[in-house]
């Protein structure tokens, strides 16, 4: 499993976000309209199960006694956070709520498209900050313990992610529920156990470790070139020069 500098990818990060917000801000003032601002909010959502797991990635290299719990506890609370960076995929559905203002006599108004584009920008933003999340927790299980456990990890984390999106998007509870209002997130989860709610976290649960398991593979794909190196064959001379 390819280790990645976390370092640059916060960067990266940090760009990409600041693509989709400086987006929803140009399509709002062009189109002075804010109904979409509170994508804003879910992205930040996104955000928090990025720093928990780079919080449990700096922990496992710690040699401190203490750090391990610690890094456990961190990758609890990525689990608890982790459904809020695919959650915003629900939110195209405001799209199909909003669909009476986008269809007229002429065919589709060109202000679905902007719409459009602004929404899936924050998706796309929300969805590489959990998978990239996943992926530093996986790697950390990956070299502690092995391949088998770290894939068991994403599994577990898809299934109950997909879980925690339809806690989210179907009965309305978030995170914070988890640790302020338990009464009421036991009730719901036991009204959560129904034939429709299995077949949504299936769906949902399939789509995210689809693009989870491509985005992996395309990290870990080596190159022709690498795979030459590594089986020692050497490579030709691409200069003009002869010996």
């Amino acid at each position: 499993m390819r280790k990645l500098n976390y370092i640059r990818i916060f960067i990266f990060l940090c760009m990409v976000t600041a693509v989709t917000l400086g987006l929803y801000y140009v399509a709002a003032d062009w189109l002075d309209q804010r109904y979409f601002r509170f994508l804003i909010w879910n992205l930040f959502l996104g955000w928090i199960p990025f720093v928990f797991s780079y919080a449990s990635y700096l922990l496992s290299d710690v040699k401190w006694k203490g750090a391990g719990w610690l890094a456990v506890a961190s990758g609890l609370l990525w689990l608890l956070f982790f459904p809020n960076s695919s959650y915003i995929v629900t939110d195209l559905v405001h799209l199909t709520a909003r669909s009476s203002r986008y269809y007229g006599g002429n065919g589709v108004d060109y202000t679905y498209w902007y719409d459009l584009s602004v929404v899936l920008m924050f998706v796309w933003t929300g969805l590489l900050l959990g998978f990239l999340s996943m992926y530093q927790l996986q790697e950390v299980i990956y070299h502690r313990i092995g391949r088998w456990a770290s894939w068991i990890f994403v599994l577990a984390g898809c299934a109950l992610g997909s879980y925690g999106v339809l806690l989210g998007r179907v009965y309305r509870l978030n995170s914070w529920d988890a640790l302020t209002n338990r009464e009421t997130l036991i009730e719901l989860m036991h009204e959560s156990v129904s034939r429709p709610s299995l077949a949504f976290c299936l769906f949902f649960g399939t789509f995210i470790i689809t693009i989870y398991a491509t985005l992996y593979y395309l990290i870990n794909t080596r190159s022709l070139r690498d795979m030459k190196s590594s089986a020692g064959i050497p490579r030709y001379k691409t200069s003009g020069t002869s010996d």
